[in-house]
């Protein structure tokens, strides 16, 4: 129960995130966003409050593992959300749609204040107070290796997972449906790097403070990923096609999953090396006997 009230106070945060944003955009005399195509503006509220409901039960999970002061979760919550959610947003857009042209700011103003509210709330009502176990230690080489193995496991994911829904959705990226639009291959490889190193950077932070099994890591950030790269932003796009939405939501959920369990096989201590227990910050630390 205590912990479904919380889950309410960030739900509530997605709500205030979209009002302030509002006014925000009003106050800075921006134009409104336009809807691709001829589709309305006018969607209706229940679109947005069920995306932000879903974002809040995606994000649950691995705020509620992660073992810092309320602080650290709170950054790094708000910082994955913003990445995600905002830059990576606006990268995807300039290149697969024209969706966001003009539109920077109004984007930037609402991802910002959803990153923050959001992160904050999530970072300070969810996960221990306790030290962080840390990623494992190794050698300069194998850092470069691991890490280079996962620049790269993002392009091959999305990739694999992509041509899976081809069939269905390239129809609609050739009729330009709610200018949607197909760049060159070399061009989506590109951007996929970029985005790969975005990802990366969000994600290793979570790995590091994760106070659970690997199992766990793997299924909630993997959750995590599916919901903010992919889920929240169809919900919330009404004017999208139910075909489009349906076949995005579960190659995206896909991506997600795949690509966790690929950083958690990378960078997540095995149990063997984790530390068997960890001293709270509110506690003194004992003295051994």
């Amino acid at each position: 129960m205590k912990d479904l009230l919380k889950l309410a106070i960030c739900w509530v945060a997605t709500v205030a995130a979209v009002a302030l944003s509002g006014v925000l955009i009003s106050a800075l005399h921006l134009s409104p966003l336009k809807m691709p195509g001829n589709t309305s503006a006018s969607t209706g509220p229940l679109p947005q409050l069920l995306s932000g409901a879903v974002l809040v039960l995606g994000l649950y999970p691995l705020a509620r593992g992660l073992a810092a002061s309320s602080q650290i979760r709170a950054l790094v919550l708000a910082i994955f959300l913003y990445m995600v959610l905002g830059v990576n947003n606006v990268i995807e857009g300039k290149f697969f749609t024209h969706f966001f042209d003009g539109a920077v700011a109004i984007v930037t103003c609402y991802f910002l204040l959803l990153a923050l509210l959001v992160g904050s709330a999530a970072g300070w009502l969810f996960g221990k107070r306790e030290t962080a176990p840390g990623l494992p230690h190794h050698g300069p080489l194998a850092w470069t290796g691991r890490l280079a193995a996962a620049w790269l496991s993002w392009p091959l994911v999305y990739l694999i997972f992509g041509a899976c829904v081809a069939p269905i959705v390239m129809p609609y990226y050739q009729a330009h449906v709610v200018g949607r639009q197909v760049p060159r291959l070399s061009t989506i490889l590109a951007v996929q790097l970029l985005r790969s190193v975005i990802f990366l950077a969000v994600s290793l932070p979570f790995i590091a403070l994760w106070k659970g099994s690997r199992l766990g890591l793997w299924l909630s950030l993997g959750l995590a990923h599916a919901v903010a790269v992919g889920l929240y932003g169809l919900i919330g796009s009404a004017f999208f096609p139910p075909v489009m939405r349906i076949a995005h939501g579960a190659e995206i959920s896909a991506d997600g999953f795949a690509y966790a369990g690929i950083l958690v096989l990378l960078f997540a201590a095995s149990p063997a090396t984790k530390p068997a227990s960890a001293q709270t910050f509110d506690q003194p630390h004992s003295l051994p006997l």
